[in-house]
């Protein structure tokens, strides 16, 4: 959505409209990033029947 707008940092506001902080679009892919690294480093796990660690 940050992207098709053409958006780099968007407010987070909280229940009440008060504004909690400001989202980076590079902090929100680097999130992204480290959770498919994590899911893909427990699938290799799995799939080489070495656990889950």
């Amino acid at each position: 959505m940050m992207k098709t707008s053409g958006l780099r940092h968007i407010p987070v506001l909280d229940d009440a409209s008060r504004p909690l902080g400001v989202l980076n679009a590079w902090d929100t892919l680097e999130m992204l990033l480290d959770e498919v690294a994590s899911e893909e480093k427990l699938m290799r796990e799995y799939l080489q029947n070495t656990g889950y660690h």
